[in-house]
Formats: structure tokens, sequence, C-alpha cells
């Protein structure tokens, strides 16, 4: 069964039977869903009406890892190098700001070296 983002099911607190056991955990879980709903109509809704929203497929939903190993199986590794060499680049840059990594990679430099 597809979910339909647009169409939520809301959940009504009325409909919980007065005799129920836990009453106030299982409004507490009506209300959080609601509100979760809510949140997802907002997102989608937005994607729906965005005029440069580009539509994604199942390997974008991926981390980046498996991604790339989906693009071998299938049959196109160019992108999954482009891919890796991408994030790469992304990991790298995040590790030049990193301090504790930038201090144990001069320590190995200087340890190594010397």
């Amino acid at each position: 069964m597809a979910i339909d983002f647009l169409n939520p099911e809301y959940y009504d607190v009325s409909d919980i039977h007065p005799e129920a056991p836990n009453k106030p955990l299982l409004e507490e879980l009506f209300k959080r869903e609601n509100e979760q709903n809510e949140r997802l109509w907002m997102f989608f809704t937005e994607i729906q009406e965005d005029p440069k929203h580009k539509k994604f497929g199942y390997a974008e939903t991926m981390h980046w890892k498996a991604r790339a190993s989906y693009h071998r199986t299938q049959g196109d590794s160019k992108r999954a190098k482009r891919l890796e060499r991408r994030m790469a680049l992304e990991e790298a840059k995040q590790c030049d700001s990193d301090e504790t990594f930038m201090d144990g990679y001069k320590d190995f430099l200087a340890n190594e070296f010397e």
C-alpha cells in the first residue's frame, strides 16, 4: 500500500475507547502523529509546488557509499566514481576544519618521518 503524503490520515483522540489502557499515552501518540503528518504534508506540498524541483529516485535516498555500490551494480561505474570523488573531497574539506584531526595528522607527520 502506497502512502499518500498529500492526503495524510489524521487520528482523532475521540476514537480512543474510554476504558483503553494507557489512554494518556495514546493521546500523546495521536497528537505527535498528527503533528508529523502536518510537517510531512507541508514538506511534500512545497516540493510539488516548487518549479525548480527535480524528482529523485531510489538511489538518491541512500547513503553515498551504498549509492555508489548501487550505481556499480546497475552498470554505471562512471557515475559511481564521480560520486566517490565528490564525497571524498567533501570529507577532506571537513577534516581540514577539524582541529582534533589536524592535530593528530600533524603529530603523525612529525613522528613518522623523523
